[in-house]
């Protein structure tokens, strides 16, 4: 596996496995796995938002993302995604 650290999401990367498993959300700890297919539904939900949004972490958890944070998620999913090509 390989280690993913950004300034929202931090994991790590199983290429084969083509997932990716959540450890962090902003300075949130959570044990999450999420598809490709799960990253690009995310995507394309923030790519709707434009001032702020709320994810939800163990559908439990309500996290408000600045327009800022919103653009260095898809940054990061971006990257993520393209690890697995």
């Amino acid at each position: 596996m390989n280690r993913f650290n950004g300034a929202v999401f931090r994991g790590e990367l199983d290429i084969a496995e083509e997932t990716f498993y959540l450890t962090q959300v902003k300075s949130l700890s959570t044990q999450s796995t999420l598809s490709e297919k799960q990253l690009v539904q995310l995507s394309r939900y923030l790519e709707k938002q434009s001032d702020t949004c709320t994810i939800t972490v163990n559908d439990q958890l309500p996290i408000l993302l600045k327009e800022d944070e919103i653009e260095m998620l898809q940054q990061e999913i971006s990257r993520i995604l393209s690890s697995f090509q």
